[in-house]
């Protein structure tokens, strides 16, 4: 079996870096807020947040930045949470239907007790498309720590037949990533008040994801 294993493993690495080749031709196009400018400038403690749809690019947008990241429990997350230890980051299990709760509790551990930032797919695994779960919402509240809304979209790119339209960009394609405002969540929130910060976080999410849209759209 452990020879399968290494095998498996050598074949991940080669993949990752055959995508770090495909994505580094892209044109990468930065855009952010000067809050959220300010808070990675010191090297501040944060929750980045994305729609699953941006995944494939964020994972590799974020690689060289050590953070927890939820990964789904399925044995379709199983591959990802591999490729995230490769690029160094500590991949924590769970999601929604499957452990949700256990992994937002681990990944607080681990932002308490060590100096990382955290990375949360708020639609999910499962969806539905653009609507934010609440545990980006959760981690912020327990930790104190500020969530930033990521946008990204790129021209041209490959739309895949899923539930999320997962991207990929597209050889020398423009790429642009949006970095939306810190949002906080007092330690306090709970109920209506809970509900009301997940929508706000919905509505960061889109709007940077439509700036993204039309700042890739843009003529060079």
């Amino acid at each position: 079996m452990a020879p399968k294993c290494n095998n498996n493993d050598r074949r991940l690495r080669m993949l990752l870096r055959m995508v770090e080749a495909w994505l580094s031709t892209c044109r990468l196009v930065l855009d952010r807020h000067p809050l959220s400018e300010e808070l990675l400038a010191q090297d501040q403690q944060v929750i980045v947040a994305l729609w699953h749809s941006a995944l494939i690019y964020c994972l590799f947008h974020f690689r060289r930045y050590p953070a927890a990241i939820m990964v789904s429990g399925s044995k379709d997350g199983e591959w990802v949470a591999k490729a995230l230890e490769i690029w160094g980051q500590k991949p924590v299990r769970g999601s929604k239907l499957k452990g949700g709760l256990v992994a937002i509790r681990e990944m607080t551990r681990l932002l308490k007790e060590q100096k990382m930032n955290a990375g949360i797919v708020a639609d999910g695994s499962k969806g539905p498309p653009c609507v934010a779960q609440k545990g980006a919402i959760v981690l912020a509240r327990d930790t104190g720590f500020p969530i930033i809304p990521i946008g990204v979209s790129a021209r041209p790119a490959y739309y895949f037949n899923s539930w999320d339209r997962l991207m990929l960009p597209l050889p020398f394609s423009r790429v642009a990533v949006v970095y939306g405002g810190p949002l906080y969540v007092a330690r306090a929130t709970r109920g209506t008040r809970m509900e009301d910060a997940r929508l706000q976080l919905e509505r960061e999410l889109i709007k940077a994801s439509v700036r993204a849209k039309r700042i890739a759209r843009q003529k060079r």
